[in-house]
């Protein structure tokens, strides 16, 4: 009973601890960016399907300026802008094998003031299916179905506010740190005792 006890608070502990990984299959990073910030970011696109993946589009939020793409061997890449020449998606057009990944980036300036960037994606794979990365993360559970899952999410801060929770800070992190430390003890302390009988 005590070794069940051990095993559930260790991955309670251990599910806790864990940073807060983006559901979405399609992951934009960095998950954090100060305003007015000139960023680098990147798009990990997985081809989780047993077809190649043969193009990606993703949305520039509103408030995104100065888009610019890498450039990336192989891949066609185009850029639409909205009436005021800002830019309003980014599609790589290129392949993503079967059991293989890719990194897609590019440079962009984020919004001058705090809030989030949805990255809404749209995947597409060589037999015509669209993987919609479109879904908020709050109403979908963080799940994903077979044509649909949550958008991925970029924090904008004002990182010279002192209010603002520095990573590691939260008390969701704290909580975690404790339960992770009450985990071990328990652990080491089942483990003298069985030794000692």
């Amino acid at each position: 009973m005590k070794r069940i006890f051990t095993s559930i608070l260790a991955a309670l502990a251990t599910a806790l601890i864990l940073p807060s990984v983006a559901f979405a299959h399609v992951v934009v990073a960095p998950a954090r960016a100060g305003i007015g910030a000139s960023t680098l970011f990147t798009v990990g696109v997985p081809n989780e399907k047993a077809v190649a993946v043969s193009s990606v589009k993703l949305t520039i939020p509103q408030g995104v300026q100065n888009v610019q793409p890498d450039v990336l061997a192989g891949w066609r890449i185009t850029t639409t802008t909205g009436k005021n020449g800002t830019a309003t998606s980014i599609t790589w057009t290129g392949t993503i094998p079967v059991g293989q990944r890719a990194d897609l980036v590019f440079k962009a300036q984020t919004p001058a003031t705090a809030g989030n960037l949805d990255w809404k994606a749209y995947q597409t794979y060589a037999d015509g299916t669209v993987v919609h990365w479109d879904q908020n993360p709050a109403q979908t559970g963080k799940t994903a179905q077979d044509d649909a899952g949550p958008y991925s999410i970029t924090r904008v801060v004002n990182d010279l506010d002192t209010g603002t929770t520095a990573p590691g800070n939260s008390p969701r992190d704290t909580l975690a740190l404790a339960l992770s430390i009450a985990a071990l003890a328990f652990s080491l302390g089942s483990l003298f005792r069985r030794r000692e009988q």
